[in-house]
């Protein structure tokens, strides 16, 4: 399947209906598909099952992702994964997860995607194991996200889901992973997580670029005070008379100096990403440049 040819329909909320008993995960020494014996269930969320698999053909532990057993005919959880099964075998960057192939599941059958094993860990867990980083990581992980955005960016695709917990850190050098909510560039889509959602996407309004500035904003601002923008109302006001109620589009973050002192140059790149309007915000390449400035690393020294 070429890249062009991904369906862009699976991307506008979950589907309200109820998927039945929840089926148990697959325990270790099981099958999961051809090829593929469960070494441990690693996660389950509300429509995918992530594993640890040995792959009999490559001799080496993969990490598989795959559609819920109780959710097996579920068309939109299907095509998101499809869809981020075929961008993942099909693009490339040292700074984005490899994506092996994609098989089928045993019964009940569904499609399973097969990534590299990454050998570190998420910048979540190491915000809340660290606190906060230095300043001179914080930089060098933004420019190293900056490299990998704007090659999805060259390709036409917005990542949407730019967050701590899907950045995996292996000895300095940063891995984006989940691809499983992106969507073309000028198509509309409202997917996201609640405290990295860009106005725009919290309105469902057309997807430029500039959401994953906002994304790489939020998740360099978490890096570098311990907290994101809103935290203290992501949960207190996920709900207004019934319905998602998002400060971000709302109230300006308040500047990241107010949480840490930090040099001036720094925090204004991170403070402008997260601008209100998207077209004030810079781009990908400007937040780049204006890391590598303050840093005063190339990016060749940054990893990129």
């Amino acid at each position: 399947m070429l890249i062009d040819s991904l369906t862009s329909s699976y991307y506008y909320g979950e589907p309200e209906q109820s998927w039945g008993t929840p089926g148990a995960p697959l325990a270790p020494g099981d099958t999961l598909a051809s090829g593929y014996r469960v070494v441990d269930h690693l996660r389950r969320g509300s429509r995918l099952d992530v594993y640890d698999v040995w792959s009999e053909q490559r001799s080496c532990r993969c990490i598989a992702k795959t559609i819920r057993p109780e959710r097996a005919t579920d068309e939109r959880a299907i095509g998101w994964l499809r869809n981020e099964g075929v961008l993942l075998t099909q693009l490339t960057h040292p700074h984005l997860v490899r994506g092996y192939e994609i098989v089928r599941s045993v019964e009940p059958e569904r499609p399973v995607v097969i990534t590299e094993t990454l050998p570190g860990h998420t910048l979540g867990y190491l915000i809340g194991d660290l606190g906060k980083l230095r300043p001179v990581d914080a930089a060098v992980l933004g420019i190293q996200l900056c490299s990998v955005l704007g090659y999805l960016h060259g390709h036409g695709w917005v990542h949407l889901d730019v967050k701590p917990s899907n950045v995996v850190e292996i000895g300095g050098r940063a891995v984006l992973l989940d691809l499983s909510l992106v969507c073309r560039i000028g198509e509309k889509s409202s997917a996201g997580t609640f405290d990295y959602l860009s106005p725009e996407q919290a309105r469902g309004e057309r997807m430029s670029p500039a959401a994953d500035v906002w994304g790489l904003g939020v998740t360099l601002y978490e890096a570098l005070s311990g907290t994101t923008p809103w935290a203290s109302a992501s949960h207190r006001e996920r709900t207004t008379g019934g319905g998602r109620h998002y400060p971000q589009r709302d109230e300006p973050a308040a500047p990241l100096r107010t949480h840490r002192r930090l040099p001036a140059a720094l925090s204004r790149t991170v403070d402008a990403c997260l601008a209100p309007d998207p077209k004030a915000r810079p781009t990908i390449a400007e937040v780049s440049a204006k890391l590598v400035e303050w840093s005063g690393m190339d990016p060749q020294s940054a990893g990129t």
